[in-house]
């Protein structure tokens, strides 16, 4: 029996495969009569599609109407997906010091994840961290924390995340949304269409950098217990 991830999974890569007939939200708002036969979507509507699809094939309809009338803010989903569904809460930070863009925010939400287990009020219980590290001959290692040490690589977390099916990923407390599986984001550009519609980034080389990834109970036995935060337990 398919499970909520398995199907999850299967809408993912369908829309992902097949959106002859979609474009960018904004793409469609700029130019509304070119784009009139074409079907709306953006980042937070590719992961709705997917979540509530997945809700209705194991057969919470209830769950299903829940994801669309959270409003489509990624943060309220995330957090309404953990504390009502017991999904799992992992923060993601490729160096937890010395972020590749020098934005002090990657840093601070390090800090408060491991204090708080918290990324902007969505609980969190597991954390991976620095799997790709600055290198300390690169610019960004000399405007943030440069009295720091080069930090140390750490793959084993990483590698185990890499391993689960499905995930719902926020980035910079919302501003970004995307579905996450075996190691890959997938995410629509809302100003795009056709082939640059729908993109699949590794992780490790996400280019938004930190941020927060909810995973359904059963995919949370993937994860390295060396990444379990001591505040979530």
């Amino acid at each position: 029996m398919k499970t909520f991830s398995d199907h999850a999974y299967d809408k993912l890569i369908d829309l992902f495969n097949n959106h002859d007939k979609e474009v960018g939200s904004e793409l469609k708002k700029q130019d509304p009569i070119k784009y009139k036969d074409f079907k709306s979507t953006d980042c937070i509507t590719y992961s709705l599609n997917v979540i509530s699809h997945a809700f209705n094939m194991i057969g919470n309809t209830d769950a299903e109407s829940r994801v669309w009338k959270l409003g489509g803010k990624g943060t309220d989903l995330a957090k309404y997906l953990v504390n009502s569904h017991n999904w799992k809460g992992i923060y993601i930070n490729p160096d937890a010091k010395h972020p590749v863009d020098s934005n002090a925010e990657h840093t601070y939400t390090s800090h408060i994840a491991a204090k708080k287990c918290s990324y902007y009020q969505i609980p969190l219980e597991y954390k991976v961290e620095n799997y790709s590290v600055t290198s300390k001959s690169h610019s960004a290692f000399q405007k943030l924390n440069k009295s720091t040490p080069e930090t140390k690589l750490n793959d084993i977390d990483i590698t185990s995340l890499e391993q689960v099916k499905f995930g719902f990923g926020i980035s910079r407390g919302g501003m970004h949304t995307w579905v996450f599986s075996n190691g890959k984001v997938y995410e629509v550009h809302w100003d795009k269409i056709g082939a640059e519609l729908y993109e699949a980034t590794m992780l490790r080389t996400f280019p938004w950098i930190s941020g927060a990834i909810v995973v359904p109970f059963d995919q949370a036995a993937k994860l390295s217990a060396s990444s379990k935060l001591k505040c979530g337990t």
